[in-house]
């Protein structure tokens, strides 16, 4: 649910091209530091939680922050 959820994002708001592999770290994604900082706040925005620095870092995968987005209890609206 959160995978495609955050594959989704991904792909619209932080323009990662091609084939979103969950299992794939957001370094090698392509994903920039200041990027990770803005998914950050988009997601302590939208689910009401806090994200520490080390909770999402280049070396983090899309399915572990989908692991942890559901641990916390964040809820996707329908």
């Amino acid at each position: 649910m959160f995978v495609d959820y955050l594959t989704n994002v991904l792909a619209t708001v932080f323009k990662v091209t091609g084939t979103i592999d969950p299992a794939k770290s957001f370094q090698e994604l392509e994903v920039d530091s200041l990027s990770l900082a803005e998914l950050a706040a988009q997601l302590e925005d939208e689910f009401d939680l806090t994200i520490e620095e080390e909770e999402l870092r280049p070396e983090s995968t899309v399915l572990e922050v989908a692991e942890f987005l559901e641990a916390r209890g964040a809820v996707l609206s329908a």
